[in-house]
């Protein structure tokens, strides 16, 4: 496919690239494939260019204060960046960039696609927000008007997309998922933060937000004194889940990383016992998660604690890797850690997992994310 081999493709993102490994394996997927890559992104400072060194950024400047203000910003910003922007194809990253490329195609005509990371009309933050959700799904809808077509991040949220919007080609589904590095065992948690010996070490990756089960893991967890819990990210829950180990006298089994940049991540992972994916959110978005941790655990050999949601079970139940619970019931999150830290069951979870390594790694999943880009490209106009 010559014509394909050469085509320039312009992603757009307010994604902070530092943190994104989702967009890193998917450009330099297309860069493999011979595609022309740039990207307009968030600009931040201390971004560490070596892993983009193939890839043209263009970096925008935004602004501080309320996140709706920063939004305007990226969205008016980055129309002026791309108005006579010339690619092959476009492709929005979740649905900020959709309003840019609509407004562009007013202008000059220009081929785009919606990989749409998370589902917007389930938000947890929408939910009880009629009002806002209503303007959202609207920026949305204006946005998919010209869109060539969309893919999301699993099946159940790919079959919601359709209903929704009828006549949006949703083309599949691309799940997040890590390429694959062989991680071996190691004791960099434990030597780093000087964890005792005979405590078992729970994982916790990813963003400190409302939804995601953190509460509630915590306070399951305070009177099991043979583990400590790492929570590895940032957000507005940080203090709140800091003040809750002070108040139940568990600071000291109680670790807070702070953000660690993709490319550093595997060897926290690697070096704990067992993850948490406790998605505990309202709404579809969090009902059809698939989170990207679950897969980073299943690379690093360490059994699950996760959600009873049916993207999440259907992966841990069909593989027998973990326990999948209610995230709203404490004690049933409880009884799940009491059993993971029998060495019986541990070490069944251990085997299965390193059966089933090689089964979900981005080398596979990327041949259906370039299979979707190619079938763009296939189309006419």
């Amino acid at each position: 496919m010559e014509q394909t081999q050469k085509a320039h493709i312009f992603l757009l993102t307010i994604s902070d690239l530092r943190y994104e490994a989702n967009i890193h394996r998917k450009v330099q997927t297309l860069v493999r494939a011979g595609y022309q890559v740039e990207i307009l992104c968030a600009y931040h400072s201390d971004l560490d260019l070596s892993p983009w060194k193939n890839i043209a950024l263009t970096r925008i400047k935004l602004p501080g204060g309320p996140t709706f203000w920063r939004f305007f910003v990226f969205v008016i910003k980055s129309f002026l960046k791309i108005i006579r922007k010339k690619a092959d194809l476009f492709i929005a990253y979740d649905y900020l960039p959709l309003a840019p490329l609509r407004l562009k195609s007013f202008f000059n005509q220009c081929k785009y696609v919606y990989d749409s990371v998370e589902l917007l009309a389930g938000l947890n933050s929408l939910v009880n927000r009629p009002w806002r959700q209503k303007f959202w799904l609207r920026y949305e809808r204006f946005g998919l008007q010209k869109c060539s077509a969309s893919f999301t991040v699993c099946a159940s949220d790919a079959e919601e997309l359709q209903r929704i919007y009828p006549r949006l080609k949703v083309v599949g589904y691309v799940r997040n998922i890590p390429e694959y590095h062989p991680l071996p065992k190691s004791d960099f948690l434990r030597r780093r933060y000087a964890i005792p010996e005979q405590n078992k070490i729970g994982i916790y990756q990813g963003m400190i937000f409302e939804g995601r089960g953190l509460r509630e893991i915590l306070t399951a967890c305070k009177d099991i004194d043979n583990l400590t819990l790492v929570f590895v990210g940032d957000g507005p829950l940080l203090n709140e889940l800091k003040k809750m180990s002070e108040f139940y006298g568990i600071q000291d089994r109680v670790i807070f990383t702070g953000l660690i940049p993709f490319q550093k991540l595997g060897r926290y992972t690697a070096s704990a016992d067992f993850g948490f994916t406790v998605i505990s959110g309202k709404g579809l978005s969090y009902y059809h998660a698939l989170p990207n941790k679950l897969f980073e655990y299943i690379q690093a050999g360490i059994p699950v604690i996760g959600s009873n949601y049916p993207e999440i079970a259907a992966i841990i139940d069909k593989e027998k890797i973990g326990f999948t619970v209610d995230p709203h019931d404490i004690k049933g999150i409880q009884k799940a850690v009491r059993e993971m830290l029998r060495e019986d069951v541990y070490t069944q979870f251990k085997e299965r997992l390193k059966r089933i390594a090689l089964k979900y790694t981005w080398q596979e999943e990327s041949k259906k994310y370039l299979r979707i880009i190619q079938s763009v490209f296939s189309e006419k106009e």
